[in-house]
């Protein structure tokens, strides 16, 4: 009697800790499909590597230039064209506001690099359409967790007509957090192109909070600042 009691414990416990196994098998099967499901509809990745990792800081950045056949002077942010028809990170039309253009292969974004902010953000450096060419530096942001782009800064561009004409061109630096100094020089014709009006202004933006906190600086600084796309 004793040795059948015994006997029928073992068989309990074994038949307890088969169905225990399975059910740990299972488990793991379904967390491993459902991972795949994810990695298979998740193609952050493949976006991402179309911006190459840059060193950002210290690096200056300026709106490239049109030769005078309309051909692209090649410089390093030029970037690489992103197919906005299968990426809908670019949906957003108060960041990319000539979207529809680009679904339509009148226009294009370009992934120039990109650099660690902090542990929430990655900087994306992008090239879109400005007034009349595809000369607009961007500074967007990417949410390693939302993993979604906002809006972050200009940082370059460059253009004119009608007597007047801007440049604008910007500095990464970090200390404790990222900074980045803009200097922009504007002039204007009078109404009989006679005499011209000029502006210089230079303005320091500090990351902090996930957001950009603005402050205008001197201009005795712009020695440090010398703008590319400029002639004095």
């Amino acid at each position: 009697m004793k040795n059948k009691i015994l006997f029928i414990c073992f068989i309990f416990v074994f038949y307890s800790c088969n169905k225990s196994n399975n059910a740990k098998k299972d488990k793991e099967k379904n967390n491993n499909l459902e991972n795949k499901i994810i990695d298979e509809n998740d193609d952050s990745k493949v976006f991402l590597d179309l911006f190459k990792d840059v060193h950002a800081v210290g690096l200056h950045i300026y709106s490239p230039k049109w030769d005078s056949t309309g051909a692209l002077i090649k410089t390093q942010f030029d970037g690489r064209k992103i197919d906005v028809n299968k990426f809908n990170y670019c949906d957003n039309k108060g960041i990319f506001i000539n979207i529809q253009a680009c679904k339509e292969g009148i226009s294009n974004i370009y992934a120039i690099g990109k650099f660690k902010i902090n542990d929430e953000f990655l900087g994306l450096i992008t090239r879109q359409f400005s007034q009349y060419d595809e000369s607009l530096i961007q500074l967007l942001l990417w949410s390693k967790k939302k993993k979604e782009i906002s809006k972050g800064l200009d940082l370059a561009d460059s253009f004119g007509d009608g007597g007047w004409y801007f440049d604008k061109e910007s500095w990464i630096f970090k200390t404790t957090n990222l900074k980045i100094v803009s200097r922009k020089k504007e002039f204007e014709y009078d109404d009989n192109f006679k005499s011209k009006t000029y502006k210089d202004s230079l303005k320091t933006y500090e990351f902090n909070n996930g957001k950009f906190i603005e402050s205008t600086s001197l201009l005795n600084d712009t020695i440090n600042y010398k703008l590319k796309n400029w002639a004095d």
